[in-house]
């Protein structure tokens, strides 16, 4: 049905190195139901981010946004892929893990896959939660207090779904689409909610004060080898609009 998920909104969140098939997937099962879905990436990380067939590079797949551009509060859902490299990269990125994080506190959704769920550990998400996931990350899972599920191919403990590995990803897409379609009234409304919420674009007569993102540098450091790359607030300006503070008093 190309009408079943219109009106969700999904991000799938990744970095270089993700499985192929677990992003492609879902990507394509969501699609073809209606859904939106944006692939949102770390900061470093621009235009396109690459795939891999376990450990050979395979595919390239174009960036919607970076994840200091993303609002948690604009999806319905969150879907972490795992891979050779991916969560290795987006379980110490830690504007990754405040986006899933900020994602969770809203009620989305949080959906991962084989590897996936290390990233949602780094997050602090699966203590006291039935949790699946790839079998080696299983003890892991159980040291962070996780309650592993090794029987069943989707696992859902209120918002966090997940599932074993790629054998599964047929389960994992549907279960993900059932998931949000008893949660489409919510999902909406928050959604709505969030962007009534959202600050107004600064006019472009304010003056220019140091951005905040990168406080003047310019540019930020990221990755596993931490390179530096443009910062996305101020887009390598160094300053944006807005109004200066005035100085703090010193007349007690």
């Amino acid at each position: 049905d190309p009408q079943s998920m219109k009106g969700l909104k999904i991000a799938v969140v990744a970095a270089h190195g993700f499985e192929e098939v677990e992003l492609t997937y879902p990507l394509k099962y969501f699609k073809a139901r209606g859904a939106q879905v944006e692939i949102v990436t770390p900061d470093w990380i621009k235009d396109r981010v690459m795939a891999v067939k376990f450990l050979k590079p395979s595919i390239w797949l174009p960036v919607t946004k970076q994840v200091s551009q993303a609002k948690p509060t604009d999806y319905c859902a969150v879907v972490v892929p795992g891979g050779a490299w991916n969560p290795i990269i987006m379980r110490t990125d830690g504007k990754i893990l405040d986006f899933i994080r900020g994602a969770n506190e809203n009620g989305k959704l949080i959906a991962s896959v084989c590897h996936g769920p290390q990233v949602l550990l780094s997050a602090g998400l699966v203590k006291g939660k039935d949790i699946t996931g790839v079998g080696d990350i299983r003890t892991d899972l159980r040291n962070a207090g996780a309650n592993v599920i090794e029987d069943r191919p989707v696992v859902v403990d209120e918002n966090i779904l997940t599932s074993r590995d790629p054998n599964d990803l047929k389960e994992f897409s549907q279960g993900i689409e059932e998931y949000l379609k008893k949660n489409l009234k919510f999902c909406k409304s928050r959604e709505k909610a969030g962007a009534s919420a959202a600050p107004a674009e600064p006019s472009s007569t304010e003056q220019q004060v140091t951005c905040p993102g990168c406080n003047g540098a310019k540019t930020l450091r990221g990755g596993p080898g931490m390179y530096p790359y443009t910062c996305p607030t101020c887009k390598g300006k160094g300053t944006v609009p807005g109004i200066p503070r005035p100085p703090v008093s010193t007349d007690h």
